[in-house]
């Protein structure tokens, strides 16, 4: 979009890619749980303005957070013990 303003001239495909990604980054945030409006907007917005880079950064953000949401889930158990883990052989 900022891209679109200094240049002052819009190419169709550009806007078409612009709305699918809007599109995108409003189906991934609606059923992101623990998010709130504030931030789903923000990410609209960044995404808005920044278009393609904006879309490349919220998908790295909203993978880092789905990973960590399912370690916290699935707790990790611990090693063998053995001689080199600190317990009995």
């Amino acid at each position: 979009m900022l891209l679109f303003v200094f240049t002052q001239s819009v190419p169709p495909i550009m806007l078409l890619v612009l709305a699918v990604t809007l599109y995108l980054v409003v189906i991934d945030v609606k059923d992101e749980p623990g998010l709130a409006f504030l931030h789903k907007a923000w990410w609209f917005m960044f995404v808005l303005l920044t278009h393609v880079p904006g879309y490349l950064l919220f998908r790295v953000w909203i993978a880092v957070r789905r990973h960590r949401r399912n370690e916290e889930r699935h707790p990790t158990t611990p090693g063998p013990r053995g001689r080199r883990g600190d317990g009995q052989a």
